[in-house]
C-alpha cells in the first residue's frame, strides 16, 4: 500500500542536529567539512549562515565567489562552475560532504516557456566522476518536488486558467533534466541525499516542514529556505534518509499570482 512518511518538524531536524554537536564534542571526532556547490545561490547563502554560526568548515563554489560578500576564518571561497568538471576537482580532497544548489534560474517572464535544458545531468555527471575521483562519499543535491508532477515532455500545452499546470508545462523540459539528473545519481554508487523542496520564500523559519519519500509529495506548497537549510544540516552524516529522495513541503499552499507580482516587482527594484 503507498504510504507517505513524515517527520514532525524541522525542529526535529535542528534537535537532531544539536545532539550531533554534543556527541562530536564527547567523541573529539572532527565536523565534516563542506563542500558546497552553488554558494552564491539563495538556498547556499543561508547554508553558509547557518553552518558557519554551527562551526562547519566550507569550501564554497561560485562562477563570481564575490558575490557572496561574506569572510570568515571557516569559509574558502572558490571559483568554478558546474559545467567544468576541472573547478571541481580542484575543490575536493575525499572528506567533504558535498551540497549542491545549483539550479538554472527562472526566465525573465515567469510565465514563459522553458527550453531545452542540460545543466542538471551535466552537473550530475561531472560532480559523480570528481567525487569518485577523490574518493567523496556523500552528495546532498538539490531537486524538486516539480519532477514528482512533471508534465510529458511531447504532451499538449494545458488550457489556460491553472497557472500551476502551465507552469509545469513551461518548464517541461527543466524538470526532465532534473528527472534524468536524479536517476544518474541514484545509480553511481554515491551515499545521497536528493532534496525535493517546495516553492522556497525568504521568510524566519517557520519549523513547519513535512516530508515525503514515496513520490506523491503535495504540490505547490511553500517553506522557507531557513527551514530547508537547516535540515541539509542536520544530515550530513548518518543512516537517517541515506539514499532517498525526500519531497519537503508544508500545508501552505502557494498562491502563484501573487508569487509572480512578488517576482516581478523585485526585478523592477533591481532594474530601479
Amino acid at each position: 500500500m503507498n504510504r507517505r512518511h513524515f517527520m514532525a518538524t524541522t525542529a526535529t531536524g535542528v534537535a537532531t542536529a544539536l545532539f550531533s554537536r554534543i556527541g562530536w564534542a564527547a567523541s573529539g571526532d572532527a565536523k565534516p567539512t563542506i563542500a558546497l556547490m552553488g554558494a552564491t545561490a539563495r538556498s547556499g547563502r543561508e547554508i553558509i549562515r547557518q553552518g558557519l554560526a554551527q562551526g562547519y568548515k566550507i569550501k564554497g563554489m561560485a562562477r563570481t565567489p564575490s558575490k557572496l560578500g561574506v569572510e570568515h576564518e571557516n569559509l574558502e571561497m572558490f571559483k568554478g562552475d558546474i559545467r567544468n568538471r576541472a573547478s571541481i576537482d580542484a575543490i575536493l580532497t575525499g572528506d567533504e560532504v558535498v551540497i549542491s544548489m545549483v539550479g538554472r534560474g527562472p526566465p525573465a517572464d515567469p510565465m514563459a516557456e522553458i527550453g531545452q535544458v542540460d545543466i542538471y545531468t551535466v552537473m550530475a555527471k561531472n560532480l559523480i566522476g570528481a567525487m569518485k575521483a577523490k574518493g567523496n562519499k556523500r552528495l546532498i543535491m538539490a531537486s524538486s518536488t516539480g519532477i514528482e508532477h512533471r508534465a510529458d515532455v511531447n504532451g499538449p500545452k494545458p488550457p489556460p486558467g491553472d497557472m500551476s499546470a502551465g507552469w509545469r508545462w513551461n518548464a517541461r523540459y527543466l524538470y526532465n533534466d532534473m528527472y534524468e539528473m536524479e536517476k544518474m545519481i541514484i545509480d553511481s554508487g554515491l551515499e545521497y541525499i536528493l532534496l525535493r523542496p517546495g516553492f522556497m520564500v525568504e521568510e524566519p523559519a517557520r519549523h513547519d516542514m513535512k516530508f515525503n519519500t514515496t513520490n506523491d509529495t503535495p504540490g505547490a506548497r511553500v517553506i522557507t529556505y531557513e527551514d530547508f537549510s537547516a535540515f541539509i544540516l542536520s544530515h550530513l552524516e548518518g543512516e537517517e534518509y541515506r539514499n532517498t529522495a525526500v519531497g519537503m513541503y508544508s500545508e501552505t499552499v502557494m498562491n502563484p499570482q501573487a508569487e509572480i507580482d512578488k517576482f516581478l516587482a523585485q526585478q523592477k527594484k533591481n532594474k530601479g
